[in-house]
């Protein structure tokens, strides 16, 4: 059933007796207050206020004939036009709000790490700091086995099982192919895994979470935690480009 004028007037920010005197105005073409309060059945001052009200909103047209405010409606499609205006002014005005909200982000601060039992105390921190019910986001490489050269199997489960405690949700990219490669363990409920596009190499380790991330090396014993808003942001958004475009691992285990 299609929606009703008077919905998507409401829709428009308009309360029920607004869109019903609009709805009155538009029927009647050029009128004055007293009649359109006739078709409505409100009252001539109540009508008049609401006719200014849409006036300033720029839904009613208002000029004096013969020495009687006379209300119209114009072309209803001006109406799309008004609210391109304003969308145009929220545009501009939602971009220069971002520069300020991330003005106002303190600066980054670092915490680095190159032994491992450190580089295991600082996911395990990670794990406890973040609330119920959180979302880590990690680019992996399976075949580089970050994780086995800093702690045990028997430790990374414990890891795993004390996410999935927490309702902790993991979504991890990894290099197309490597997917073989990733131990069983890991595949817990609570860990979906896509394979990112052909081509994309990827041999350290990426965690993003909260307002903060972690790159650990492929290649040594070595960790870097950046807490920084902003950085978390633009990172996760390039996360989110590709885990669009990468492909669901046929395995993973909701």
């Amino acid at each position: 059933m299609p929606t009703s004028l008077i919905k998507l007037l409401e829709n428009l920010g308009l309360s029920k007796r607004e869109a019903d005197v609009y709805l009155a105005s538009l029927r009647l073409g050029e009128s004055a207050a007293q009649d359109i309060a006739h078709a409505t059945g409100l009252t001539r001052t109540t009508v008049a206020s609401v006719l200014d009200r849409l006036a300033s909103q720029g839904f009613v047209s208002v000029h004096r004939k013969a020495g009687k405010r006379l209300y119209w409606i114009e072309d209803p499609h001006i109406l799309v036009e008004h609210e391109r205006a304003r969308l145009t002014v929220v545009e501009e005005l939602a971009g220069r709000l971002h520069s300020e909200y991330h003005r106002a982000d303190k600066k980054p601060d670092a915490e680095v790490t190159d032994a491992s039992e450190a580089i295991v105390n600082m996911m395990v921190r990670v794990i406890d700091e973040l609330p119920d019910g959180a979302e880590i986001r990690t680019i992996e490489s399976p075949n580089a086995k970050h994780y086995q050269a800093v702690m045990s199997d028997e430790l990374f489960l414990a890891l795993t099982k004390r996410k999935a405690a927490k309702g902790i949700r993991t979504r991890s990219l990894v290099p197309a192919g490597s997917q073989s490669a990733i131990r069983p363990s890991a595949l817990q409920k609570g860990i979906e895994v896509r394979g990112l596009p052909p081509g994309i190499l990827f041999e350290s380790s990426l965690w993003l979470f909260g307002s903060s991330l972690v790159l650990f090396s492929g290649t040594h014993t070595f960790a870097v935690r950046v807490n920084h808003r902003h950085m978390n942001e633009g990172i996760g958004s390039i996360f989110e480009y590709l885990w669009d475009q990468s492909q669901v691992h046929a395995q993973t285990v909701r």
